[in-house]
């Protein structure tokens, strides 16, 4: 169980830094460490493989993409009729409230 003060969970860190991603492989050595702290700590979103790993996280790839999720829209709403003092019946247009 992580503790509140997890350094991986604060948002101002990369989600993606201890995926093991060969992408990021080559910030992560001694020569590399300063771009590392300055990309994976606090500046990913100027990172393409952040974006990159955030889209394929969402809609998969070209090897194993994800399902479309297809969203149902609201049920259409029953017309309501009214009548009116005269006995005739009055229809109320929906306006989407």
């Amino acid at each position: 169980m992580a503790s509140s003060d997890d350094p991986m969970r604060d948002p101002a860190h990369c989600p993606h830094i201890d995926r093991g991603d060969n992408r990021c492989s080559q910030r992560f050595t001694l020569g590399n460490a300063e771009q590392a702290f300055a990309v994976c700590c606090g500046g990913q979103h100027g990172c393409a493989v952040f974006h990159r790993l955030n889209m394929e996280q969402a809609y998969g790839t070209l090897d194993a993409p994800k399902p479309a999720v297809r969203r149902i829209g609201a049920p259409a709403a029953t017309p309501l009729t009214v009548s009116a003092a005269h006995a005739r019946n009055l229809s109320i247009r929906n306006l989407g409230a």
